[in-house]
């Protein structure tokens, strides 16, 4: 769950700064009133492609935090080990610098990381529902994981996938 965002020099926005409290949050207003100018800085800091016009004219880098509360996260928490990236089991912090050059940087846990990994982390952290989500069940992966998730089998799933690694590691050998 998302608890906090803190976004600096991002677009028009000089320094923003949110917490939420736990449940559902949804982001409404008017037209113009920043919505996406928000989920974009969420979005980049969750691993998507990053561009130098983020930047806010006239600085020389884009900053953007976000806090998540991953006790009820087991998925996140198993990533974070696996990478070994964890440093609690309650929270998780990332990060991402994006410089007025285009290039970027990425942190989980104060951990220098790729995008990629902030995107694969990104999935078990939060979801983002906008004007054509929908779409979002056509893919294969997306139904596993609401299948697995309503049946309400995850020690299962996560001896199956340990047993697979296991598996794949032997292959090697």
């Amino acid at each position: 769950m998302l608890i906090g965002l803190e976004i600096k020099n991002f677009a028009i926005v000089s320094n923003l700064s949110t917490e939420w409290q736990s449940g559902m949050t949804a982001i409404t207003g008017e037209t113009g009133a920043g919505k996406s100018i928000a989920i974009d800085a969420l979005s980049l800091c969750l691993g998507e492609r990053a561009e130098a016009s983020a930047v806010r004219p006239g600085t020389e880098r884009a900053e953007i935090c976000a806090q998540f509360d991953i006790t009820a996260l087991p998925l996140a928490k198993q990533f974070l080990e696996q990478q070994l990236l964890s440093n609690t089991d309650q929270e998780c912090l990332l990060r991402r610098v994006i410089c007025k050059n285009g290039r970027s940087k990425s942190y989980i846990n104060g951990s220098p990381v790729t995008a990629a990994q902030l995107k694969e982390l990104g999935q078990h952290l939060i979801s983002i529902h906008g004007q054509h989500a929908h779409q979002h069940l056509l893919k294969s992966e997306h139904q596993l994981q609401l299948l697995d998730a309503y049946a309400g089998h995850h020690a299962l799933v996560d001896n199956v996938r340990q047993q697979y690694r296991h598996y794949q590691n032997l292959q090697k050998e």
